[in-house]
């Protein structure tokens, strides 16, 4: 999404690049949309995912409010006016991409089966 916002940015007009770089955020979007809430539970014991859960969408909603003010600050006082919008949106998917390579936990891990007979399905 980085990439495309920043490309997205030396676009001056509608073209086929305009719209490839919006295909690939809408990708990159959707794969972000599809897995932050399971990543949230997979990283929470089972008493916390309530209090996880909250924090994720305080922040998320946080960020969905506070966005349209700062981004209408900088289009108005800003003299490339709408122009910001593509770095603005860079700028904030890579300060995400900063904060992601700090997640250590998250990735599911397979219970050890203590059998063969487990390995196959015989535990049902």
């Amino acid at each position: 999404m980085t990439a495309a916002f920043t490309v997205a940015s030396f676009i001056n007009s509608y073209n086929a690049a305009m719209y490839l770089a919006l295909v690939a955020v809408g990708f990159g979007w959707a794969a972000i949309n599809v897995n932050s809430y399971p990543m949230v539970v997979e990283m929470s014991k089972g008493s916390d995912i309530g209090r996880y859960t909250g924090l994720y969408y305080t922040f998320s909603m946080s960020a969905q409010v506070a966005t349209p003010i700062l981004s209408g600050l900088l289009i108005d006082y800003l003299p490339i006016g709408y122009k910001v919008l593509f770095p603005y949106a860079a700028v904030f998917s890579a300060l995400a991409i900063v904060t992601m390579c700090f997640v250590r936990h998250g990735d599911a891990k397979p219970e050890q089966k203590s059998s063969l007979l487990e390995h196959i399905g015989g535990d049902d």
